[in-house]
């Protein structure tokens, strides 16, 4: 007879993913009002590639998915201090679905890159980090033009095109944290 191991998260994951999850929360308080858009800049997106860069795929993706679940429940937790189901009509509710995705594919690199030549490993992440924020995109853009019926190249030029420079900033930020946390994190697992 064959055991089949379970998969359980463990009480150093429950702490890292409730880390993690305040992290994403917080970066998403620090906002900058884009200036022709509804759109804000926010650190979001760098507190998920991070998440998901130094938990992985199973418990980033988890600490991303919590973080939306507290902020549906009423907490305010996403930019401008916004919770609740309502956020789910609001013309941004597509990026937030949009960062499960980008957690998923970042946090499957971080399997790829357990490679020992650190140049294959910042390439695999820089692209994962790449897709993820072209997947999250298109979720957004999706869900905005649906929410506010406006045309595609509006809806690119209000939040994609003036994003594009400072989630590029986020994706070489958080590989240089990723690079220097990562050591501490494998401690517990």
């Amino acid at each position: 007879m064959s055991e089949t191991k379970k998969h359980y998260l463990t009480v150093q994951d429950m702490v890292l993913v409730a880390v993690f999850t305040a992290l994403i929360s917080v970066c998403s308080w620090i906002t900058i009002p884009a200036a022709a858009g509804q759109v804000p800049f926010t650190l979001q997106t760098f507190a998920v590639f991070v998440a998901a860069g130094i938990l992985g795929a199973k418990r980033g993706t988890l600490a991303v998915i919590v973080y939306l679940l507290i902020g549906f429940a009423g907490a305010p937790v996403f930019a401008g201090f916004a919770g609740g189901l309502s956020v789910l009509a609001s013309p941004t509710a597509g990026y937030l679905i949009g960062f499960i995705f980008t957690a998923l594919i970042v946090g499957f690199s971080t399997k790829i890159v357990k490679q020992k030549n650190e140049m294959k490993k910042i390439v695999v992440m820089a692209a994962a980090m790449i897709l993820g924020v072209v997947v999250y995109y298109i979720f957004g853009t999706i869900w905005f033009m649906f929410v506010t019926e406006m045309n595609l190249v509006s809806s690119l030029t209000l939040c994609v095109i003036p994003f594009i420079i400072p989630d590029l900033v986020k994706i070489a930020v958080a590989i240089i944290i990723i690079n220097r946390l990562k050591k501490y994190v494998q401690i517990f697992n």
